[in-house]
């Protein structure tokens, strides 16, 4: 006689086991899940369409998953009320020294300690991935301008590595990055005392590197189709980046300081047919019939009054560093009125947003501006299909503002990066006559906005 055992016995068995499972990994399911957001009654830039008004944004798993004037809100969502705040997507600086190594002082820093005897960086390093150098816990200080991604790049060098676009969300640089080896960044810069020592020995330096790359993927190609009798070509990482840069597989991402590392650039794209990424770029309306004709991808700095190095003997021309700043102020708006597409980037410049007020204030339009800090730069990286406005199925970069975005007035209220709700601590503002505020005088927290509906 077979016995089988009751249904209901079973069935409460599994039930057990499955329930065992589930508060097994509930800690770690908890702490991986990121809270899902509803903001109503706000006013949404999306910068893709049309600006929403009294509209709401539902981000869910670290997507926006709706957005509109008529939305469903999910039941387990935080609501937070957005009457009289403008959400924008969150700010891209495309070539950053967010979490950066700051530049070493002339002369090897010879003050001493730690620091001083760190050994400087490799200068010339294609292999290496840039993202690794990043400090994120400094990093992650950008978001107080609104700024959601990066690439960041190195201050000193001539062929950095990889470039990677990365969130900044998370404890580990690795676990920020949204798409890896999107370039191979370089400057058209010199290395002083080594070689290459000037712009025609670093042209020479690039050509160099690009037809040994070509020649050693030939090479190994050849080795693997007929590898007998032959003596193995020797593993390469830097050359294989080189050979993916000369066969156009890999961008390269040049910081193009001088109006005529525009046309050096070019000519080296030319020369060995390059995906070229220029960035910098401070005085390119002078280039504006070429830039026209080209249509290069252009990451325009804002750091509109970077160091330089003294004149010959230690000075510099005060009007003529004077005349620079403002043409380079001016830079943004007449690349505008000339229709050519670009991306505001910071160039290392240490207030993202007060340079591109400045661009604003010196004829950019605040339209193009925003557009030049979102959707341009992720076209440019390639991501324009997760980042770069407020649209259904996108990554969750999105930033609150209290006054209208990127003015002087504004205020960023939250900033979602991922998904996951960064909100900056409010600086208190002084009372009329000065000196510090008085007892009450602190704005609230923006937390009491948000009612968690049960």
């Amino acid at each position: 006689m077979n016995r089988h055992p009751r249904p209901g016995l079973a069935l409460r068995a599994v039930t057990g086991l499955v329930g065992a499972a589930l508060i097994g990994l509930s800690p770690a399911a908890e702490a991986a899940k990121v809270p899902s957001y509803a903001i109503t009654k706000a006013k949404v830039i999306t910068v893709s369409g049309a600006v929403i008004d009294n509209a709401t944004v539902v981000l869910r798993d670290g997507v926006v998953v709706d957005v509109g004037p008529s939305v469903t809100i999910p039941k387990d969502a935080r609501v937070i009320d957005g009457t009289g705040l403008t959400l924008t997507p969150g700010l891209i600086d495309a070539y950053s020294g967010a979490g950066m190594p700051a530049a070493r002082p002339a002369g090897g820093g010879a003050g001493g300690g730690a620091a001083a005897a760190a050994p400087a960086p490799n200068p010339i390093a294609p292999a290496s991935n840039i993202y690794e150098r990043v400090r994120a816990a400094d990093a992650l200080k950008a978001r107080d301008s609104g700024i959601t991604t990066i690439v960041p790049v190195p201050r000193e060098g001539l062929v950095f590595g990889a470039a990677a676009v990365m969130n900044l969300v998370g404890e580990r640089p690795e676990g920020m990055v949204v798409k890896q080896n999107i370039a191979l960044a370089a400057s058209l810069t010199t290395l002083g005392q080594r070689y290459p020592g000037s712009l025609m020995g670093t042209m020479a330096f690039f050509r160099q590197a690009l037809m040994d790359g070509a020649y050693h993927r030939a090479e190994m190609a050849s080795y693997e189709k007929a590898p007998g009798g032959r003596r193995r070509p020797a593993f390469d990482p830097g050359l294989d980046v080189w050979a993916d840069v000369a066969s156009g597989a890999l961008p390269l991402l040049l910081q193009t300081s001088r109006v005529g590392d525009l046309r050096r650039a070019f000519g080296l794209a030319d020369e060995f047919k390059l995906k070229v990424v220029l960035a910098g770029n401070t005085q390119a309306f002078e280039e504006a019939a070429l830039l026209k004709e080209r249509k290069p991808s252009l990451l325009v700095s804002v750091n509109f009054d970077p160091p330089k190095a003294g004149g010959f003997f230690g000075g510099s021309d005060d009007d003529k560093d004077r005349a620079e700043i403002e043409s380079a102020e001016k830079n943004p708006g007449a690349l505008h009125k000339e229709g050519i597409r670009f991306a505001l980037v910071s160039g290392f410049a240490n207030d993202f947003l007060a340079g591109i007020r400045k661009a604003i204030e010196k004829g950019l339009p605040k339209d193009a501006a925003l557009r030049a800090v979102t959707l341009t730069p992720a076209e440019i990286l390639g991501v324009a299909d997760r980042m770069g406005s407020i649209d259904k199925g996108k990554i969750a970069n999105v930033v609150v503002w209290s006054g209208e975005p990127l003015t002087k007035e504004a205020k960023i209220k939250m900033v979602f990066v991922d998904g996951e709700l960064y909100e900056p601590e409010e600086k208190p503002a002084g009372p009329p006559g000065g000196g510090p505020p008085r007892p009450g005088e602190v704005a609230g927290d923006v937390r009491a906005q948000i009612e968690v509906k049960r």
